[in-house]
């Protein structure tokens, strides 16, 4: 009896359980480049937490620096410009306590990425890129790059900017 009672009690009921969503968008068009982030949604479904990658201007520099972001929830890192929602793919579900974890993981992995006060070149189509932050998230939390997302033109997704022995200090 004590073991189920327990199994219970660390098991939150769906009606509960909060979720990562990996959303990416075409930019300009179908068929155009894709921008990957992460939201992070309570267990309502409300957007909580947003996650992206974002090339910024450099003071008395041409080459705009990479950085990772976290932000709330707003009208997404595209505003104002046209974009079309591709997929979104729900890449974690579970209780409050593993949600917060991994978005202790990601925030972690951000750190590591800004950093390396990395630079973007929009030429280098396998260079490291906004779309790069995005994947690094999601390795940094334990979670694989949905398949479905890989269908798009998304300049740098493959990317990783971790090091291969990367551990996060908050894995079990």
């Amino acid at each position: 009896m004590q073991a189920g009672l327990s199994h219970q009690i660390n098991q939150a009921p769906p009606h509960m359980m909060h979720s990562i969503h990996l959303i990416v968008s075409e930019i300009g068009d179908y068929g155009g480049p894709a921008y990957n982030h992460l939201v992070f949604r309570d267990h309502t479904g409300t957007d909580k937490v947003m996650m992206n990658g974002l090339a910024l201007e450099r003071q008395a520099s041409d080459v705009r620096a990479l950085r990772g972001v976290m932000a709330p929830p707003s009208e997404g890192p595209l505003a104002g410009q046209k974009i079309i929602k591709a997929v979104e793919v729900e890449i974690f579900q579970g209780p409050v306590k593993e949600y917060l974890r991994k978005m202790a993981m990601a925030v972690e992995a951000l750190h590591f990425v800004n950093a390396q006060n990395l630079s973007y070149r929009p030429e280098d189509v396998n260079g490291d890129s906004p779309n790069s932050i995005t994947h690094t998230l999601i390795r940094a939390m334990g979670l694989d790059y949905p398949e479905e997302a890989t269908h798009f033109w998304a300049p740098g997704y493959e990317r990783v900017i971790l090091p291969k022995n990367w551990r996060s200090k908050y894995e079990h």
